[in-house]
């Protein structure tokens, strides 16, 4: 059998940007190719627009899903909804040729329910990694013969990542928290090789599960100065793959190979040190974070071009919100920004990412914490060089945040 994925065959890829295009998944990123896809960058709420960030920020009136300690801070009786979809606009320049493609999806859904005034859960739904890439125009030469070949490679799916957060105050200034993270979810990839008229049909579907936990705390200082940390544990994430080879020799296909529930090397998730504060001044709050993910601990990816290396994310971000009852005053004006050195190395590079972001809160209510948050981002991946190419990308996400208030009796004048 043909293999066009491991060895040389990588190294081709990623000289060439032309080879990708859009795909319509739920990434178009050619980084995708490696690993179980490019990690999802978005969270819940307001995080968004502020550098991505926020271990240190309540959930007063919105849900805060980067910290399970910030649930302890939902007020009584308040049922909290968040739904997010995004779009993303990106350009790649390379060595030989430059794209544009463009991508939608949703970003998250999720729900927490104060029970009383010291504890309340909440649950979310979030893709933790896409993969969406096209390889096309691939030859070689057919081992053992003088036959030529061409051929395609399609990759498709990702991994969800199911949350149960629980968080509790402890007395005024201290939060602790704990999640339950369940991931889940299927890789496909296509390969398409025709040699001369006949076609070989390489069809691989690999899937993964497990859970991880997660701890968390957020401290007040003093009135306006709180710290937040949060810790991933180490998890392993079981793998199993499907696989069927067929052949296409004179119009007629035949199946060559079928197997089913093949047990694959686990993939290994890092232990995650996450760590901020907030601060507020008069109408401002500012928020700052640290997060290290101890990569270089786990099993290295099965391409030989690359390899895992730790990783270190810096953020921070402003929101402005004047508070008072009319609708602008109720309105929240945020800006931000990150940097990120990414967790691989491809031919002793890292794939490094750096973006800025901005966005608003509209007030949906005069009453109620209900939003719509806009945020954009306007960011960079990877680096131009004979080996790597660079992403430019424009990325706008929209989460309708909903407050409703369960359990009160109302009064009738």
């Amino acid at each position: 059998m043909i293999n066009l994925k491991k060895g040389f065959f990588t190294c081709v890829v990623i000289y060439n940007v032309a080879a990708f295009s859009q795909t319509g998944n739920l990434t178009s990123s050619p980084y995708s190719l490696f690993g179980v896809g490019r990690q999802n960058e978005l969270g819940s709420g307001k995080t968004n627009a502020l550098g991505r960030g926020g271990f240190a920020l309540g959930s007063e009136s919105e849900i805060n899903s980067l910290n399970p300690a910030s649930f302890g801070s939902i007020p009584k009786n308040s049922f909290f909804f968040d739904l997010g979809m995004k779009n993303e606009n990106s350009y790649y320049i390379g060595s030989n040729d430059e794209q544009s493609n463009n991508t939608s999806n949703f970003s998250n859904i999720s729900m927490a329910l104060a029970f009383d005034k010291k504890s309340a859960i909440g649950v979310s739904l979030f893709p933790y990694t896409n993969v969406g890439y096209n390889i096309s125009a691939v030859t070689g030469t057919v081992e053992g013969s003088s036959d030529f070949y061409r051929s395609n490679i399609v990759g498709s799916g990702g991994l969800n990542s199911f949350h149960i957060n629980y968080g509790r105050k402890l007395n005024d200034r201290l939060n602790v928290g704990v999640r339950g993270i369940y991931y889940f979810g299927k890789i496909n990839e296509v390969e398409t090789v025709n040699i001369q008229e006949n076609k070989l049909l390489i069809d691989e579907s690999h899937y993964y599960k497990g859970i991880q936990f997660s701890l968390g705390g957020q401290y007040k200082l003093r009135d306006n100065l709180g710290i937040g940390v949060a810790v991933n544990l180490p998890a392993s994430l079981s793998g199993s793959k499907e696989q069927a080879v067929s052949s296409v020799i004179d119009g007629v296909e035949s199946e060559i190979e079928a197997a089913e529930n093949i047990k694959i090397r686990s993939y290994q998730l890092p232990t995650e040190i996450g760590i901020g504060t907030k601060y507020t001044y008069k109408a401002f709050t500012f928020n700052a974070d640290y997060k290290l993910s101890l990569w270089s601990g786990t099993n290295e990816e099965e391409n030989a071009i690359d390899e895992l290396t730790n990783q270190h994310f810096v953020g921070g971000g402003v929101e402005y919100l004047e508070g008072g009852r009319s609708y602008f005053s109720k309105m929240r004006f945020r800006m931000g920004g990150n940097y990120d050195t990414g967790h691989m190395l491809i031919d002793g590079s890292k794939i490094r990412s750096a973006s800025v972001t901005a966005g608003i809160g509209l007030p949906l209510s005069l009453r109620y914490n209900s939003f719509i948050n806009i945020s954009y981002s306007y960011g960079q991946r990877g680096q131009l060089s004979d080996m790597l190419i660079r992403e430019n990308y424009h990325l706008v996400s929209i989460n309708l945040s909903l407050e409703e208030i369960w359990l009160v009796k109302r009064l009738i004048e």
